[in-house]
């Protein structure tokens, strides 16, 4: 149902703009969406969730939307989201989405970043020990500190790339079983990313990849999106 109602957004978003289809976003488990329609300004909207997931079915959705119309004005959006799946799931099929769209803007900047990391062997319950919790305290502290920091694209790109590698770290040695584990066969694979950048425009075309996994290892999808005016 989640991947349905992105779809459908991003069709909105296509015949319409971001301004009809804004409350599909609603549906997503962790979104960061900033909206910028007043001129002269900054819109900076984070999002960062731990996920534990007992369901056969495991659709756990992550956006980041950024939207400006406006005049001088930027809009950012960052959303990470762990994924820990503790069942034996028949089904898993996240949704990482980033978003950034200009509709009648002039010189604005916006820009949509989202981080999906899914791990999960059906092995039960798992938490993070005493210094992967305070490791993760410590990244959303630091993402709720970047709006008040004047940082170039590049500066917050570095930083944001920088923060997913110390997660991956996390979810490789930091994360323990809370009870014995259920022998099982597994599928491992390598950590993946995926970037999507466009070019400088006005407006753009929503642009979005996906990257489906079940792994044992931490697997991340990077959804990146940016969008500057002239």
């Amino acid at each position: 149902m989640k991947r349905r109602l992105l779809i459908l957004l991003l069709a909105a978003l296509v015949s319409t703009g971001l301004s009809a289809a804004r409350p599909t976003f609603a549906t997503a488990d962790n979104a960061a969406i900033a909206v910028n329609t007043k001129d002269g300004t900054t819109v900076f909207k984070v999002a960062f969730a731990i996920r534990h997931v007992m369901s056969d079915v495991v659709t756990e959705t992550n956006a980041a939307v950024a939207y400006n119309s406006c005049t001088d004005c930027a809009s950012v959006a960052i959303a990470f989201e762990i994924v820990l799946v503790e069942s034996d799931a028949s089904v898993i099929s996240p949704t990482n989405i980033a978003i950034a769209f200009n509709e009648n803007c002039s010189t604005c900047v916006a820009v949509a970043e989202a981080y999906q990391f899914v791990l999960g062997n059906g092995g039960g319950a798992v938490h993070f020990d005493a210094e992967g919790n305070r490791i993760l305290a410590e990244l959303r502290r630091r993402l709720h500190s970047l709006r008040k920091e004047d940082l170039t694209i590049e500066q917050l790109q570095a930083i944001l790339d920088d923060m997913s590698a110390q997660i991956a770290d996390v979810l490789s040695n930091h994360l323990v079983s809370a009870g014995p584990a259920r022998p099982q066969e597994t599928t491992t694979t390598t950590p993946t990313t995926s970037t999507t950048t466009t070019t400088p425009t006005t407006t753009t075309t929503p642009t979005t990849t996906e990257e489906t996994t079940t792994t044992t290892t931490p697997t991340t999808t990077a959804e990146v999106t940016t969008t500057t005016g002239p």
